[in-house]
């Protein structure tokens, strides 16, 4: 099974990163899943939620206020100025 490797990074510091299975953001277009093997994407970030799926199902959500996202070779990066974490986001978050 594939995987992604995730960076999700604000301003302060590392917000999370690991194995992932999906990750899905919301790009200024619209809400967008991004999988393992995808294409190569770079997009801007508007305010909302950010969803990290785990391989063993478990669902990590923080709000950001915008940033972007890019994704090459499985390899995700999202960048943001601050977040947003409810408090079992923040437990379940992998630093």
């Amino acid at each position: 099974m594939s995987s992604l490797e995730v960076v999700f990074v604000a301003a302060h510091g590392t917000v999370w990163s690991g194995q992932a299975a999906q990750v899905v953001v919301p790009a200024v277009d619209g809400s967008m899943g991004i999988l393992p093997r995808m294409q190569p994407t770079l997009a801007v970030l508007r305010r909302g939620p950010v969803r990290i799926i785990a391989e063993d199902g478990s669902v990590t959500e923080v709000q950001v206020d915008g940033g972007f996202v890019s994704m090459d070779e499985n390899v995700v990066t999202i960048g943001v100025d601050d977040v947003e974490m409810d408090r079992s986001s923040a437990d379940a978050a992998r630093l």
